[in-house]
Order: C-alpha cells, then sequence, then structure tokens
C-alpha cells in the first residue's frame, strides 16, 4: 500500500515539471489616474511663470487645458509663461488623460509684483541753502502701478524728514545730505536702495543795503549783509576815491574840496570765510566847493 501511494505522488511531480508551456498572466496599467499635482512658485506673480508637477498612471502622457479668467490658452505644457497673464487674474489647469478630464489645478490668484527701484539720485546735485532736493528715480513695475517714493532723508547723518520732497531751509553749506528711497505701488514695497552723498554748497553772501549818498563832505553809510549759510561777512573796497575804507561794516570818507562837480566810481566786495564773494558798484556824486 505504501509502495503504491508512493509511486502516485511520484508522476503527479513528474506531470507538474514537465515540458508544456506554462500560463501568462497579462499585467495591465491602470488608465486614467493621476496619483498627485501640485504647482509652483505656491503665490506667483505676473513675472514668474507657473510649473505643475503631475503624476500619473497613464500609456499616454497627460496634456494640459490652461485657463486664465475663463478663457482657453493655447498651451498643452505643464508651464504657463506671464505673458497669457496679470496680476488679480484667475488660472485654473485640466489634466487630461487620454483626452478625459482628470483633474483641475486652481483656482490660482495671480499676485501683486513688488516695484524695483533700478537707480535713484538726488536732483540737483549741487545745490544752496534754499535749493528744494527731490529724488529722481528709476522704477519698474511688472503691473504698471502708480510708484509712490517712500524717501526718508539724512542731513550730517542724521536722521532728517521723511518726506518726497527736502525743503531748502533745511539745508546750508557743507552739509552732507543722502536719502532711503523705498517704493511702494500701494500694496507692496520694494528693496530699499540709498542715493549717493552729495555736498552743499556755499551760498556767496548778500547786500541788502542801497545805493549810499555823501552828505556834505563826509561819507558814513552803514552796509547791512546777509549770508544765509550763517558765516561771517567782511567787506572790502575793490575801487574808489583816495581815502574811502570799511570801518566795520559802515563805509567811511571824508571828501577833499573840489572845483567841478564830480563823480567818484565805487566798487565793493562781500566775501564769507567760504570764498563766497559778491561784488556791487555805484557812483558817489561830489558838488563843486561853494566860493
Amino acid at each position: 500500500m505504501e509502495r503504491e501511494i508512493i509511486l502516485s505522488l511520484t508522476l503527479l511531480l513528474i506531470i507538474g515539471c514537465g515540458g508544456g508551456k506554462p500560463s501568462t498572466v497579462k499585467t495591465r496599467m491602470t488608465s486614467g489616474s493621476v496619483v498627485s499635482s501640485s504647482f509652483s512658485p505656491s503665490y506667483p506673480t505676473s513675472t514668474t511663470p507657473i510649473l505643475l508637477k503631475v503624476t500619473a498612471l497613464s500609456e499616454k502622457n497627460p496634456e494640459y487645458r490652461w485657463i486664465v479668467n475663463g478663457l482657453e490658452q493655447n498651451v498643452n505644457e505643464p508651464k504657463l509663461t506671464p505673458d497669457h497673464f496679470s496680476k488679480g487674474d484667475t488660472v485654473n489647469c485640466w489634466i487630461l488623460i487620454n483626452g478625459k478630464k482628470e483633474k483641475k489645478i486652481g483656482p490660482i490668484i495671480i499676485q501683486n509684483s513688488p516695484p524695483t527701484l533700478r537707480s535713484v539720485r538726488i536732483i540737483p546735485s549741487n545745490p544752496r541753502y534754499g535749493t528744494d532736493l527731490t529724488i529722481d528715480a528709476d522704477v519698474f513695475d511688472s503691473d504698471r502701478d502708480d510708484i509712490k517714493l517712500l524717501t526718508k532723508w539724512f542731513i550730517n547723518d542724521e536722521t532728517g524728514e521723511s518726506v518726497e520732497v527736502l525743503s531748502g531751509s533745511k539745508i546750508k553749506a557743507s552739509d552732507r545730505v543722502y536719502a532711503e528711497v523705498i517704493p511702494f505701488d500701494g500694496m507692496d514695497k520694494g528693496i530699499r536702495m540709498v542715493t549717493d552723498l552729495i555736498l552743499v554748497q556755499n551760498t556767496p553772501p548778500e547786500i541788502l543795503s542801497t545805493l549810499p549818498s555823501i552828505e556834505g563832505r563826509k561819507l558814513n553809510y552803514l552796509v547791512r549783509t546777509r549770508d544765509v549759510d550763517g558765516d561771517s561777512v567782511e567787506l572790502v573796497v575793490i575801487s574808489g576815491p583816495s581815502g574811502l575804507k570799511f570801518k566795520g561794516d559802515s563805509l567811511l570818507w571824508e571828501a577833499p574840496e573840489v572845483k567841478n562837480d564830480t563823480t567818484f566810481s565805487v566798487e565793493i566786495l562781500a566775501k564769507d570765510d567760504r570764498g563766497g564773494k559778491t561784488r556791487t558798484s555805484f557812483n558817489l556824486h561830489l558838488g563843486k566847493m561853494k566860493e
């Protein structure tokens, strides 16, 4: 009995390992299944392309249908360039497998692009006291927004006013001035830029007095001056009759006796301690002596 059982088992093994062909099992990929999808950047602007990353189980590559504000774009790739959208637009994308819509990505709202400063400078570059200062800037904004320049002024390294125009009354000769400028489009601020340093120029003194006249034979005339930079002012006679001189701010002269009416030409100079100079000239009329 045991021998019959052993022979039966051996026969079964021979049949199982024989030369017959093995069965073939076909494995078919599941068609029409999007496993994962994402887009970048997370908050696209009008200057950044939108990129999709799609993983799909399919015998064919996915197709893409981009929609911007409800209008289909002529784009069939996982990338939409900025020439197809602007700030505030709504973007969607359908992923198609074998011609059938499988997944929608979006809505993606296009964000604001901060403005960019390309260059900034103070104008004028050689100001004097009383000259208002402003900023000349080369600004780029891809959204074409109106840009405001947020400007903070510095005078001799001390923080001044935060105004668009710095009044000329705030500066004087030898002041060192620069500004920090930030572009602002009403939503976002751009990167700050600092101007070059400028030096405020000296303003020559002014001679305020009207032309003097002589009474009798003596002249004692106070010449009034003003220097907006606060410099000290010296008065000097450049040309005139003999004996004409300054004593402080007073122009003094004792006129000689003359036989005929005589006119003397006078030129005086006002100069400050920075080298600023102002000249003025006038005539002194001297009548002949009485006989």
